[in-house]
């Protein structure tokens, strides 16, 4: 009579692959920053459409700003320069693009290097708009982040109006540009600086109301729980009836009261 018998998985604890992990690389065919001057991008430090803004985020989350011709805003005196003030990990400038009468966002790194550019509403030849486009050269990976030393807590959401959002309440943050970056987070380059400074927090996660957000959120609280304290925070319940795709911007339309939603994500914790 044959038997067999299956190894002891004891004998495989210390196992090391002999083929290194492979990072992705990311397409560096395109200049972005050359890219965002042929797609005519303007930016201007300081300045923006009011119009635009508010559309985005709301009037009374955005405030009452001095603005010049009721088009572009004058935002020396406003709350957008002054939380300018408090980002120390990278900064932030807004564009504009006028073929396409849209926002653009642009994040960078620490050492000032643009890393991606994003166009709030972009439209195709045949009229569609993509709600975001991001210019070609963009890096996909990139992740915004402030992360001071002295906090004890960290929320993570999804999406560019996201990233501007949290710079407006002051509170820590870092943001995934898309669902997909959730899933290959390991293994993200721009991760490494920000995971060692997630180890010991209360990191609260904010996915969009769907099922590719849950999953998202899913799997990026099994990557944070080895070094840190995931909770996945359910802020759509804080609203009646929320509807399927319900995101954080749309929490922010719908509140507006920058101190009451600040309050109210605290107590969800």
């Amino acid at each position: 009579m044959l038997t067999s018998k299956l190894p002891d998985p004891n004998s495989y604890k210390d196992f090391k692959p002999t083929v290194p992990i492979v990072t992705p690389k990311e397409d560096s065919r395109y200049n972005l920053k050359e890219e965002m001057e042929k797609a005519g991008v303007t930016f201007s430090t300081g300045t923006i459409n009011y119009f635009e803004l508010i559309n985005i985020f709301g009037d009374k989350f955005i405030g009452k700003l001095d603005y010049q011709n009721n088009e572009i805003l004058k935002a020396v005196q406003s709350d957008m320069v002054k939380l300018k003030s408090h980002i120390t990990h990278y900064k932030d400038e807004w564009g504009y693009i006028h073929t396409h009468s849209s926002l653009v966002v642009a994040l960078y790194d620490k050492a000032g290097e643009i890393k991606t550019a994003s166009i709030r509403r972009y439209r195709v030849k045949n009229g569609d708009i993509i709600k975001w486009y991001k210019v070609k050269g963009s890096k996909a990976g990139f992740i915004p982040y402030r992360l001071n030393d002295n906090y004890s807590y960290c929320f993570v959401a999804f999406g560019m109006a996201e990233t501007l959002i949290f710079n407006m309440l002051g509170l820590e943050y870092f943001i995934l540009q898309s669902d997909s970056q959730a899933y290959n987070l390991p293994y993200n380059p721009y991760f490494k600086a920000i995971k060692e400074k997630l180890k010991g927090r209360h990191i609260l996660i904010l996915p969009d109301y769907d099922e590719s957000g849950f999953k998202a959120a899913t799997a990026l609280k099994a990557h944070l729980n080895t070094i840190s304290k995931p909770k996945i925070i359910e802020f759509y319940k804080l609203v009646d009836n929320p509807s399927k795709g319900y995101d954080f911007r749309d929490y922010i339309l719908e509140v507006q009261d920058k101190d009451l939603i600040i309050e109210n994500l605290l107590n969800l914790i």
